[in-house]
């Protein structure tokens, strides 16, 4: 068997080399902790489970509509105009087997071979990867730490070309934290409008903001529903990592023809977890209080011990699950950094490599382990640099 070529542009995921690192580490009886998975460690909340087990138990196990349960479409449809002033009919919503085969399907139905993408970079590497699947050309358009990550327009300008399709926007970011406020995605509405190109947001991370952050979407904007796909998932809001539940809104026209693509490959998504995402979105939001208290905690822990660590630069992050510091004054790369800490210290983080050539020198802090292991791996982290100066 020969690989494909299309294949062959696409590495395997870099936090799996360093998983799978720690891994043998943890086999030779070292201690690990993770700090470069990207997920909330709490259980999904206990009437969502309840949810999901009653419809197993009510035989609630064949395929629904391509399109998803109709009551969550009609739940999802409500969430958007309720709580981010989105005027989504159910009609305009396709629930989708988590976020990832919502971009998929935005990405796949509406970019054709030989287009480019526009990806504001450091970034999520499954938008670049799914760009080159589909036969596009990923463009990155470099973030800056000196700007607190945020999108520069005139960046968003050079990188333009009369071959751009689509622009690729997340807020609250991965990998950075940053969360894009309204002027900020006014301006990038405007651009997109003006060139009459897609825009995909992903909003996954919409609930983990900290202190007076509020997350807007760029859907929000006069006109930009026709220019817009809205991509969400219950994965970190809810802690549903597992379900494999997300959604995508936009135009009908858009919705009518970007179906075919989960359609043809996952059918639909799993029927009994759809009917816990209806309790989510009715009630999750009182279930997970305690849940973004906790992270809203251990981000001001990690922030800390960055503030005494002079030789990194970061941005405090205004959302999501991450801190990316700057370590390029240690000396190493980013991947010497990683190895050096897992091999060390005993901590694994993400190189930042992993979110593109704008990632270079920065590693990605996730702190989605227990607090107590993330206190421990921060006294860990400080004297690690200490020892490396």
């Amino acid at each position: 068997m020969k690989e494909t070529k299309r294949l062959q542009e696409i590495p395997l995921a870099g936090i799996r080399k360093v998983f799978e690192k720690a891994k043998k580490l943890e086999a030779q009886g070292k201690k690990i902790i993770h700090l470069e998975i990207g997920r909330p460690d709490f259980d999904t909340p206990a009437p969502i489970k309840a949810e999901a087990i009653q419809a197993l138990k009510d035989g609630f196990v064949h395929y629904t509509s391509n399109y998803g349960m109709d009551e969550l479409r009609e739940v999802v449809a409500e969430k958007l105009r309720q709580e981010n002033n989105l005027d989504y009919g159910a009609a305009e919503v396709i629930i989708t087997a988590g976020a990832s085969m919502g971009i998929a399907a935005a990405i796949l139905g509406l970019v054709e071979v030989g287009d480019e993408v526009l990806i504001p970079a450091p970034a999520y590497p499954a938008y670049r990867k799914q760009v080159k699947l589909a036969g596009a050309t990923p463009i990155e358009v470099p973030l800056e730490l000196l700007d607190d990550f945020r999108i520069n327009i005139e960046e968003l300008e050079r990188k333009y070309s009369q071959n751009t399709k689509m622009l690729i926007i997340n807020t609250p970011h991965n990998p950075t934290g940053t969360l894009l406020d309204s002027e900020n995605l006014k301006e990038i509405a405007e651009f997109v409008r003006s060139r009459d190109i897609m825009v995909l947001s992903d909003e996954c991370y919409e609930n983990i903001t900290f202190g007076n952050n509020t997350h807007h979407s760029i859907a929000e904007f006069p006109g930009m529903k026709e220019n817009s796909v809205v991509v969400n998932s219950t994965s970190k809001s809810f802690s549903m990592t597992g379900w494999r539940i997300g959604f995508l809104a936009s135009s009908q026209a858009v919705i009518d023809s970007v179906i075919k693509v989960p359609q043809n490959i996952s059918i639909c998504p799993t029927s009994f977890a759809q009917s816990g995402a209806i309790k989510a979105y009715r009630e999750g939001k009182q279930l997970i209080r305690g849940m973004l208290e906790v992270f809203a905690k251990r981000k001001e822990i990690v922030v800390n011990t960055l503030e005494r660590i002079p030789d990194f630069g970061y941005v405090e992050p205004g959302g999501a699950l991450y801190v990316f510091p700057e370590v390029t004054k240690t000396g190493l790369s980013s991947q010497e950094f990683s190895d050096y800490l897992l091999e060390e210290a005993g901590i694994a983080v993400t190189p930042g490599d992993d979110f593109g050539e704008a990632g270079r020198g920065f590693i990605r802090i996730a702190f989605t382990c227990c607090t107590e292991d993330l206190k421990e791996a921060m006294v860990k982290l400080e004297e690690a640099v200490r020892i490396l100066n």
